[in-house]
C-alpha cells in the first residue's frame, strides 16, 4: 500500500523476483502499470487485506498509516484477512511506532518497523538500505521479500528501533548534502566549478552516495532530489532564497522534526542538526519580505 516515488519501485522489484503481489493505491491509476506486469488490485485496504499474508506500507503520514490499518475500510476491518505480518517502509517516529505494534497485536497480527533509505534510485535498482525493528525470527522470515529492493538489511533492535535508526540516517544524509553544500558555495567564489568538487574528493575520506549522485546529476543534465537541495543551499549560503523551494520539502522536515523530537526527548543535543534544519526551514517558508520580492 502506497504506490509513490519509493513505494511503486519497491512493488514492480517484488513483483520482478516473482512474489505474487497485490497492490492497493489511493490514486487508482498508480496501480495500472502494476496490473499490466501482472499484480492483482484491491478496491480498499479492507479487499486488500482479504488477498495478502505480509501487506508492505509505504506512505508519507502517521494519519495515513491509521487511516489504512484502522479507517472505516482499512485492513483490521476486513472480515476476510489474511495478514499475518505487517511490514512499515513509511518514515514516522519510533513512539507512534511502538504504539502501531501494540495495536495490530491485539488484532493478532506482527509487525516490523522497516524504514528504508536510497530513495526512488535506490528502489528502481535494488539497493535500499533496510532498517528493522522487530522481531530478529520474524524478520528472518520476511528478508526474502525485503530483498527484492534493498540489498542491505539490518536488524537494529526492537520494534521503533528502525525508525530510531532511519532518524538517525537522515541525519548523516541531510548533513551531508548541508556540508557539500556549504564546500560549493565556497569553491563556486574562488573560481572552481561545482562538479569539480565531487570529483576532487572521489576516493577520498570526504567521498559519499550523496557527492556520487550529485556528480551523475550534474553531468547527466538532470535535476534529482539530492541536486536540488545542494544547489537551494548554495544559493542560500550566497545570500539568495530560490522562491522554487517554497512548500516543496515537507517530507524532509518532516523527517528532521522527527529527529529533534527524538534528541528532546532523550536529552541528547543535536546542534548540527538543529542548524540545517532551520536552514531548510528557511528555504521551505521564506520571510515575508523575501516571499514580497
Amino acid at each position: 500500500m502506497g504506490l509513490g516515488d519509493i513505494g511503486a519501485p519497491m512493488a514492480t522489484r517484488v513483483l520482478e523476483k516473482g512474489f505474487p503481489l497485490s497492490v492497493w493505491n489511493r490514486t487508482a491509476s498508480k496501480m495500472t502499470p502494476l496490473s499490466i506486469g501482472g499484480a492483482r488490485t484491491a478496491t480498499n485496504p479492507a479487499d486488500l487485506a482479504s488477498q495478502t499474508t505480509i501487506l508492505c506500507i509505504c506512505v508519507d503520514s502517521p494519519d495515513a498509516t491509521k487511516d489504512i490499518l484502522f479507517g472505516p475500510h482499512g485492513v483490521t476491518r476486513s472480515a476476510n484477512s489474511m495478514v499475518e505480518i505487517i511490514l512499515d517502509h513509511s518514515t514516522v517516529s519510533p513512539e507512534f511506532t511502538r504504539e502501531l505494534a501494540m495495536q495490530l497485536s491485539s488484532h493478532g497480527i506482527d509487525f516490523l518497523d522497516v524504514p528504508v533509505s536510497g530513495g526512488a534510485i535506490g528502489a528502481k535498482a535494488g539497493t535500499l538500505a533496510a532498517m528493522a525493528g522487530g522481531d530478529a525470527d520474524l524478520l528472518k522470515r520476511v528478508a526474502p521479500v525485503i530483498s527484492s529492493f534493498a540489498s542491505q538489511i539490518t536488524h537494529m533492535g526492537p520494534a521503533g528501533a528502525g525508525q530510531a535508526a532511519k532518524a538517525c540516517n537522515q541525519i548523516i544524509n541531510f548533513g551531508n548534502m548541508a556540508a557539500l553544500a556549504e564546500a560549493v558555495a565556497l569553491a563556486s567564489a574562488y573560481g572552481i566549478p561545482p562538479v569539480r568538487i565531487p570529483e576532487a574528493i572521489a576516493g577520498g575520506f570526504a567521498e559519499s552516495n550523496i557527492s556520487q549522485e550529485y556528480q551523475r546529476s550534474l553531468k547527466a543534465d538532470d535535476f534529482s532530489p539530492v541536486r536540488f537541495l545542494i544547489e537551494g543551499l548554495v544559493e542560500f549560503y550566497a545570500g539568495r532564497i530560490d522562491p522554487d523551494y517554497r512548500g516543496k520539502l515537507g517530507i524532509l522536515m518532516k523527517d528532521l522534526t522527527i529527529a529533534l523530537d527524538m534528541g528532546h526527548k532523550s536529552g541528547v543535543p543535536l546542534p548540527g542538526t538543529t542548524h540545517f534544519d532551520s536552514v531548510f526551514r528557511i528555504l521551505q517558508s521564506p520571510p515575508e519580505h523575501d516571499r514580497e520580492a
